[in-house]
């Protein structure tokens, strides 16, 4: 089976690229079931997954009146080649927010939804994005890594140092393990082939990059903000995302927890897809 194939709801629309001649960007759509959407979520995916990793969510939102699009980077999920690599972190915000203008639905609210390292990007596509943008979502965002991860990440740093800048030769520091315990493990996890599980060294020079000046573009953001943290994640440090979440605006914010590992969408699918649903209908009024 192959796990990219759209299932039931979901199609694939393709960004053109006329400058470069070239296919364009494919990424991910799910229609709402009512004939006028509430609001666009577009979804950043993590490093190491791609957007179909949304659907236990995607179909919920769907189902909600929601109009749902997985935002695909080159190299990633449904667009291959160069997988592994990015060319520059402008190349990574400039992909996503083509895609975001070509999929969302137009004179309807805009929320960038960002999952991971998705979050990361998420952050930068705000900031540039200004008034076209409604609201952010960040679910178990990557901004600070837990110890275990920063540790295996400034190896890897060292690794890549002499290896060519392009060459997925990187092994990723999280382990599938980290994601889900559940039955999505080994139903869906460890059968995704097209998950990164290696990476460049001018990917992980990029990420760096862009994890830092997140940080403080976070704080410059004035959009409300929602934020969903897992209890039992063993990637992020929750604390220090807390902390910087109160440096915001308390009125502007809102921070919820859910018992479960990093992957939320396959340890509590339901009860996130209800939480953001919600935060839609307060602070946006969708």
């Amino acid at each position: 089976m192959d796990l990219l194939a759209p299932t039931e709801g979901e199609s694939i629309a393709t960004v053109p690229d006329e400058e470069n001649g070239s296919e364009g960007l494919r990424y991910r759509v799910w229609g709402a079931e009512h004939p006028q959407p509430r609001a666009t979520l577009a979804v950043l995916s993590g490093v190491m997954s791609n957007t179909a990793w949304f659907r236990p969510l995607a179909d919920r939102w769907r189902a909600m009146g929601y109009r749902v699009i997985g935002v695909e980077r080159r190299g990633s999920g449904l667009n291959t080649e160069g997988r592994g690599d990015t060319p520059s972190a402008k190349v990574l915000v400039d992909d996503a927010r083509r895609v975001v203008e070509h999929g969302r639905a137009a004179g309807r609210p805009l929320v960038i939804v960002g999952w991971c390292w998705g979050a990361i990007l998420g952050v930068h596509l705000a900031h540039g994005m200004g008034e076209q943008l409604d609201g952010l979502a960040l679910l178990t965002p990557g901004l600070y890594p837990s110890e275990r991860i920063s540790a295996r990440m400034k190896a890897l740093g060292k690794e890549g140092k002499g290896q060519p800048p392009e060459a997925a030769v990187l092994d990723s520091p999280i382990e599938d393990e980290m994601f889900t315990t559940g039955p999505a493990l080994d139903a869906f996890v460890r059968r995704d082939e097209a998950r990164w599980r290696r990476f460049s060294p001018r990917f992980l020079e990029v990420s760096s990059r862009l994890s830092m000046a997140a940080r403080m573009r976070l704080r410059k953001l004035a959009l409300p903000l929602f934020v969903a943290l897992a209890e039992d994640d063993a990637t992020t440090d929750n604390e220090k995302i807390v902390a910087e979440l109160a440096r915001l605006p308390e009125e502007r914010v809102r921070t919820t927890f859910l018992p479960g590992a990093h992957g939320l969408q396959f340890e509590a699918p339901q009860a996130l897809a209800e939480r953001l649903d919600a935060w839609a209908r307060d602070a946006l009024g969708v």
